[in-house]
């Protein structure tokens, strides 16, 4: 995906555009392959401070969970799921499926409405660019990222993980969203998946209050 082909937000999120994301099979493969990436890394051993959990036992956060491809393998794996998205267009959509066992809130990822301690994973898969879309001065980036991380740090339970995949414009977007987390209390690292694309895929893990 190279950068004049990006999606521009919410644009292309809206009205025929998210029946057009809906019905996209190349979009829905995607999207769930990306996701069952973010499944291993949130079970990876390798992490440290890893404690082993039927899947039933975790609650997990799908921010930006769009249309509900995300979700859809979050409940396939028997997780317990609370699925966000700013978007009435794309929870349309999703309501449409008829999805058991996920609840489903109409909410902005900077300013999320649940209590602190109470979700023990999130992942965020193709939405967390878009939470500084219009912004282009780093001093505005990074008070959004900071309020954002923070956020995320607070509703998290001790020993939780995060997995956000996100494009990269540049090496200094990188820079803005480690100092971000690292701020707010969180540790990790990057994977750097498709490393042969024109943007490649960039997936990063983090744990809360604890250091990997």
């Amino acid at each position: 995906m190279v950068k004049k082909d990006r999606p521009k937000f919410p644009d292309s999120y809206i009205g025929d555009q998210a029946l057009d994301y809906d019905s996209s099979n190349w979009m829905e493969r995607n999207q769930k392959i990306t996701t069952y990436r973010s499944i291993e890394l949130l079970n990876d051993q390798n992490l440290g401070n890893f404690t082993d959990h039927d899947n039933n036992e975790l609650l997990l956060l799908d921010l930006g969970c769009g249309s509900g491809f995300s979700t859809e393998v979050l409940l396939e794996e028997k997780y317990r799921v609370i699925s966000i998205d700013i978007l009435p267009d794309m929870l349309h959509y999703f309501r449409e499926k008829k999805i058991d066992n996920s609840l489903i809130i109409l909410a902005d990822i900077r300013e999320l409405p649940i209590r602190d301690n109470k979700i023990d994973h999130i992942i965020s898969v193709s939405s967390f660019n878009f939470i500084y879309e219009d912004l282009y001065d780093d001093t505005e980036k990074n008070r959004v990222l900071r309020r954002t991380s923070k956020a995320i740090r607070d509703i998290m339970r001790e020993n939780g993980r995060i997995v956000i995949e996100f494009y990269p414009e540049s090496e200094n977007d990188i820079k803005l969203l480690t100092k971000a987390f690292k701020s707010a209390g969180f540790d990790g690292f990057f994977v750097k998946d498709n490393s042969t694309a024109s943007s490649a895929k960039m997936l990063l893990i983090s744990a809360s209050r604890v250091i990997i």
